[in-house]
């Protein structure tokens, strides 16, 4: 019988992942089951840094446990880089695997299949208003929540303004990861591997770019040398300000409102709340976003 080791990594409260030997195990309803379709399309085309799912005896990519989805995909042995850090050569490496990533042709099929934005985006309005509803007008119930509440009120006006992200010009749409930070990154001695496909999206590329550009904190690049490292593995490319501003507004409400929501319910509620001012601090996503 082999052995099931849980693994106790990345804030996808909706999922659980355990090492099942040379297999790792995911539980999940979060996401859309484009992110199986997606990964076994790449790594079929020769993407290496891409795991593929593990077929089902009944030829499927996953299969349907308890209301969840189950699947099965080879176990990378390799650091997490939000652990480790990445060196110059390895930043060049991840550039080089995003660009790979995004320069694949879409079949009709993935088209169809991908969301044009992570389902999660839809509901980040009415979650942030009713988070501050409840942050300004009711009395906290703890410490915790006492100092959320002044966190929130002391950025309120830039948690409104992330609810008008504005309108981006439109682009070329290409297979995008949506949450390509060092947290979903492993690294191998020979090889980088971008894991976690569950938000896969079909969207232009400011929609991944946005990691690598600033107010992330460790997650991403923190220096302009490995910024322009990885730009030498991606290749030269002309950013849009329109899309990488709505991009970045989405990625900042998403950001805000689920670990307000996290430090409010938990589970690691303080942990969760350093998180939130991180993201709303002058070196945060929000900023960025909104600057």
């Amino acid at each position: 019988m082999t052995e099931l080791t849980q693994v106790h990594h990345g804030a996808d409260l909706s999922a659980e992942v355990w090492r099942a030997g040379q297999y790792a195990v995911k539980w999940t309803a979060g996401g859309t089951t484009a992110a199986y379709e997606v990964t076994a399309y790449l790594a079929e085309g020769g993407v290496r840094g891409v795991p593929a799912p593990l077929k089902t005896r009944a030829g499927a990519l996953w299969s349907d446990r308890d209301g969840k989805r189950l699947s099965l995909t080879p176990w990378i042995d390799g650091a997490r880089a939000a652990d480790t850090g990445l060196t110059t050569a390895q930043w060049t490496a991840y550039g080089s695997l995003l660009a790979e990533i995004h320069s694949q042709a879409v079949p009709a099929r993935l088209s169809a299949l991908l969301p044009p934005l992570n389902p999660i985006n839809a509901r980040m309005p009415a979650l942030t208003r009713e988070l501050d509803h409840r942050l300004t007008t009711q009395p906290p119930v703890d410490d915790v929540e006492a100092e959320l509440a002044k966190t929130w009120q002391t950025h309120q006006e830039l948690i409104t303004a992330l609810l008008h992200p504005g309108t981006p010009s439109p682009g070329p749409r290409v297979i995008c990861h949506a949450d390509p930070h060092l947290g979903n990154v492993l690294v191998t001695p020979t090889q980088l591997h971008l894991i976690d496909w569950d938000d896969a999206v079909l969207a232009p590329i400011e929609q991944d770019l946005l990691f690598m550009l600033g107010g992330m904190g460790s997650l991403g690049p923190t220096t302009q040398p490995d910024r322009d490292a990885f730009f030498t593995g991606y290749g030269p490319v002309t950013q849009d300000p329109t899309r990488l501003t709505y991009y970045r507004t989405a990625r900042a409400l998403e950001d805000v409102a689920l670990w307000a929501e996290q430090t409010l319910t938990g589970p690691d509620r303080e942990e969760s709340l350093e998180i939130l001012q991180g993201v709303l601090g002058p070196d945060g996503l929000a900023v960025q976003a909104v600057g």
